[in-house]
């Protein structure tokens, strides 16, 4: 197992990654101010719908990343840009919502703060690492595996179980798309080494 760092990435790559997280940003700003009362709190949620967004083609397509460079390529600028989501969404909920660090430790109590910034450093660790560490050793793809199953554990369980209503469906379609890709990869691995 080999990690695959981002390399020769390509304008339309890096187009695709980056018109869609501007895209889902002017969105996730925009939309409370055009339909709720509280707009940073519609902010603040928005800003998570439109990560999990962002990071669902990053997730989905991981399993594929070794297929070619340009898979990879595609997959870390969606990761690193679903990052770049998250901190807004982070920036909103610490510093708008609650009244800095402490303040959120309060109000969301030390279980779930402490998961969320801690996935807010270890994250950031991983896309800083992806571009300015590249490396294709084992112990680099078992990190990013790890990073990317802890992510996408958080993710399930906030918008399963944590939340309601709609993001309940977003957070169905989330969980389904990521394991049916990776079920597909793994079939079609193993039918690969039977033959």
């Amino acid at each position: 197992m080999q990690a695959t760092p981002p390399n020769s990435i390509t304008l339309p790559q890096f187009s695709l990654a980056f018109v869609t997280f501007g895209v889902l940003l002017v969105l996730a700003l925009i939309w409370p101010e055009t339909t709720l009362d509280d707009v940073d709190l519609g902010r603040t949620k928005a800003t998570i719908w439109v990560t999990s967004l962002m990071l669902l083609p990053s997730l989905a397509l991981y399993p594929y990343r070794t297929l070619s460079q340009g898979m990879a390529n595609v997959v870390h600028l969606f990761w690193t840009f679903a990052y770049l989501l998250f901190l807004v969404h982070a920036y909103w909920a610490v510093f708008v919502i609650f009244n800095g660090v402490k303040d959120t430790f309060v109000q969301m109590g030390i279980p779930i703060a402490s998961i969320n910034f801690l996935l807010v450093i270890l994250w950031g660790f991983d896309v800083l690492l992806l571009w300015f560490v590249p490396s294709r050793s084992p112990a680099a793809a078992r990190f990013q595996i790890a990073i990317r199953t802890l992510t996408f554990l958080i993710f399930v369980i906030t918008l399963l179980f944590l939340r309601g209503g709609p993001v309940h469906i977003l957070g169905i379609i989330f969980a389904a798309v990521i394991l049916l890709s990776l079920a597909i990869r793994l079939w079609v691995r193993e039918r690969a080494v039977q033959y």
